[in-house]
């Protein structure tokens, strides 16, 4: 239940980062979240696609990027906040990027820009756009502009805020595939989407319920237009199942060697809610290795135990930023009461993705990594008479003798999201018809020359 709170306009929107800086961190974050790297050799996928890439019938494509693949703006100026200039990643704090407050489509001046291409030289999502164009022989489109026949070999991106719910993208994607249709002059027009991480998960709702927020509705019905206005979608690295990755951010931060993202910062992004492990997953076990039916969508464990926004720590900081008087608490208790939403319409979220799926007329891709050793799970221990998680091995603090750990945390994955997760077989609520896995992480995926060959053979063929 979400507590009633003053007005948070009578506050600051926006939570400060501590004075270590987020700048570095938030570069580390998006190299290890999307970061690709100089694409490697491999086929002549132009020579390879030839013939195909002069089909006349070839659908346009829309490429949906993850968390912090897209650019924030500043509405009246221009300026772009994220990920900004050089001298702006090295000192920076992005405290302007924390959303506070119970409406969480209201505008804060900040918008979404464009698809992140590079940063600084390295690659995010420039290979991927180049291979569309070069082997692909596809051309970005520009919206308003109409499609001509014998020309219609077009890409769109869908830039979007990134620290908003889902469904937001969501609606942008639906309008984007209007304005598409409007430009080929074609209202029964079907777009092919290549999704890379969360990009997934607005791509999967899309297909289910349209531009509908059903997360308030007791029995959400499903969205027959779907199939009718998408083909094919790939998904690169999405979290089907979530990742224990987001439960260990609203946990501890983000963390990289002697600096943190804060908690109550990350708190503030809804997505790292619906990025949690899937209801329907048992991913914390106790000490002795044995599943716990643990909901970590219910605030009350998150209250009870004291964890994240919850715990002293938080409550520390926030008084130390805003005082310790009606202030600090005014401030902590919007910030507390969020939580509680986030979670429960994450919960909802997820539990609209395990219906079934509608069927005919589409196919379904996963494509990633899983040769990399990815946290998969988490060990509830006592410390101090205080539930704690453990991550890792050497965290646990009463080990059990006999109990592999390493085993019970750590899977096959990208480094992020575990295979399990990205191909969602165990559930079968994603109906992936097929899949292509190899030895490449979450981010460098985007530009690896085998990766894009099986893609463009994905999209390309009849």
């Amino acid at each position: 239940m979400v507590h009633s709170v003053t007005p948070v306009a009578a506050y600051p929107r926006l939570m400060p980062a501590p004075r270590s800086g987020l700048a570095p961190l938030l570069l580390l974050l998006l190299v290890a979240l999307l970061a690709g790297c100089a694409t490697s050799r491999g086929p002549d996928l132009a020579a390879l696609y030839a013939r195909a890439a002069t089909s006349p019938s070839q659908p346009p494509v829309v490429v949906i990027p993850g968390l912090m693949g897209s650019t924030l703006v500043d509405e009246r100026s221009g300026e772009e906040i994220w990920p900004g200039s050089l001298p702006a990643l090295a000192f920076s704090d992005y405290a302007r990027l924390a959303r506070i407050g119970p409406e969480w489509e209201s505008a804060d001046g900040i918008r979404a820009g464009a698809v992140i291409r590079e940063i600084g030289g390295v690659d995010i999502y420039g290979a991927l756009l180049t291979t569309l164009e070069q082997a692909g022989r596809f051309r970005e489109g520009r919206l308003g502009v109409p499609v001509v026949a014998g020309d219609r070999r077009r890409y769109y991106t869908l830039a979007y805020d990134w620290r908003q719910p889902n469904i937001v993208a969501v609606r942008q994607l639906h309008a984007l595939i209007d304005r598409i249709r409007r430009d080929y002059g074609d209202p029964a027009l079907r777009v092919d989407i290549i999704a890379h991480s969360n990009g997934g998960l607005i791509a999967n709702y899309y297909l289910r319920y349209g531009p509908v927020d059903v997360l308030e509705r007791p029995d959400p019905q499903p969205w027959d237009e779907g199939r009718r206005r998408v083909r094919r979608l790939a998904m690169l690295g999405t979290p089907n199942l979530g990742a224990v990755a987001s439960l260990r951010r609203l946990m501890e931060g983000f963390r990289f060697n002697v600096r943190t993202v804060p908690v109550e910062a990350l708190a503030t992004f809804p997505t790292v809610f619906e990025t949690l492990p899937h209801p329907l997953t048992r991913v914390v076990y106790d000490t002795a290795g044995e599943p716990l039916p643990l909901d970590l969508y219910d605030p009350t464990i998150w209250r009870d135990n004291r964890w994240s926004v919850f715990s002293p720590e938080v409550e520390a900081r926030i008084v130390d930023t805003f005082g310790e008087g009606d202030a600090g608490q005014a401030v902590l208790a919007v910030l507390r009461a969020d939580f509680d939403r986030h979670l429960r319409r994450a919960k909802r979220f997820n539990d609209a993705l395990a219906r079934p799926f509608p069927r005919g007329g589409l196919r379904v891709a996963a494509f990633g990594g899983d040769c990399e050793p990815t946290l998969a799970g988490a060990v509830l221990d006592v410390e101090d008479g205080r539930a704690v998680l453990a991550f890792r091995p050497q965290d646990v603090r009463s080990p059990r003798p006999g109990v592999d750990y390493a085993a019970l945390l750590e899977a096959a994955g990208d480094g992020l999201v575990p295979r399990a997760s990205q191909d969602a077989a165990d559930f079968g609520f994603v109906p992936i018809g097929q899949s292509f896995f190899l030895c490449e992480n979450h981010g460098r995926l985007l530009a690896n020359r085998a990766f894009q060959n099986n893609l463009l053979n994905y999209l390309l063929r009849p």
